[in-house]
């Protein structure tokens, strides 16, 4: 081990100061990322939204129903993937 205190406390110090750094970059790339919990349960509530009104006999549009199902095979596709 050296014997120059000063040469050692330095290393520490850069040490910390990289430690610091890749901390920063870290939690920058973490703000930055874009989340996607909240597109996800957006998603589901409306399909189970969908299914319960076609559960409860309704009279909805043909064109809603094709939209549902559409929303149905996406959201089984992404579950899996």
């Amino acid at each position: 081990m050296e014997d120059n205190w000063y040469v050692i406390q330095q290393q520490i110090h850069d040490r910390i100061n990289e430690a610091r750094a890749i901390a920063r970059a870290e939690a920058v790339k973490r703000a930055v990322a874009p989340s996607h919990r909240g597109r996800y349960a957006i998603g589901m509530a409306l399909i189970r939204l969908g299914g319960w009104v076609l559960a409860s006999g309704a009279q909805v549009p043909l064109d809603f129903t094709r939209a549902l199902a559409t929303l149905r095979t996406v959201a089984d596709r992404s579950i899996r993937t």
